[in-house]
């Protein structure tokens, strides 16, 4: 690139989470970076936003700000107000600790950050460490910044899902692959306990079920230790179901 390309940095687990700041550490020198951050955790909010409260924000440094919203709020108001006269041409949400993998993906702030990328026209990537132990980011975060000429013409039109194994080997991957989400879905347990009125509150747990994964599901590429890309589409109609409307139109015209 013969001009530096203006990234915006985004994610879920807050502004000086580790994943964020490393990956801004491996940018700034290739890149103009902004940073609009949530000012503490929002994992798993999805794509909420901020509507009966107001929005505040503190500067932390020249085109960083910490602002007290979700993920989707800190796109919408960098997009539209904190760099409205000079506005990122990629947006970086994460890097995520832990995974944002198969229906995971409806619950993500990470994933829901860039989404909201999307619907501002802004090729956009969610990117993810498939680990919640001592995470080094340093891999990921080095191939993101090595790959981020090819990451910002393949996200045009689409909201590329990055998920990286757990370890590299020598700070390398075993390869990429191009996937499509499996499914994740979860036992849930619900932890019943008392405050000191004895009021009940609960804690939300649970384990992943196990399933055998398609080939080309994303879950399965991480597990083999490959970096998935999977191209997202927001529009979730159901275009299967509006295939053969005749008999659906029948049956709504049909007297009881």
């Amino acid at each position: 690139m013969s001009a530096k390309i203006h990234i915006l940095l985004t994610n879920d687990d807050g502004f000086h989470a580790d994943g964020l700041q490393t990956l801004f550490s491996f940018l700034k020198d290739k890149a103009q970076v902004s940073i609009a951050a949530p000012d503490r955790e929002r994992s798993a909010i999805g794509h909420a936003i901020t509507m009966h409260q107001p929005l505040r924000y503190t500067v932390k440094s020249e085109n960083q700000w910490m602002i007290d919203g979700t993920p989707a709020d800190c796109v919408k108001l960098a997009i539209e107000y904190l760099l409205k006269d000079n506005p990122p041409q990629l947006i970086i949400s994460g890097i995520n600790r832990g995974p944002n993998l198969g229906n995971d993906v409806l619950y993500s702030g990470t994933v829901s950050a860039a989404i909201e990328g999307y619907f501002c026209q802004t090729p956009s990537l969610a990117v993810s460490l498939a680990d919640f132990g001592k995470v080094d980011f340093t891999p990921a975060a080095a191939f993101i910044a090595a790959k981020i000429e090819p990451l910002s013409q393949l996200a045009v039109n689409t909201v590329l899902n990055i998920n990286f194994p757990p370890s590299a080997i020598n700070g390398r991957y075993r390869g990429v692959k191009f996937t499509e989400l499996g499914k994740m879905i979860y036992r849930n347990v619900f932890e019943a306990r008392q405050d000191l009125r004895g009021q009940t509150y609960f804690w939300l747990g649970g384990d992943p079920v196990e399933f055998e994964q398609n080939e080309n599901a994303d879950i399965k590429a991480v597990n083999d230790g490959f970096i998935s890309i999977t191209p997202l589409n927001p529009d979730i109609t159901d275009y299967q179901y509006l295939r053969d409307l005749d008999k659906k139109m029948k049956l709504l015209s049909d007297e009881a």
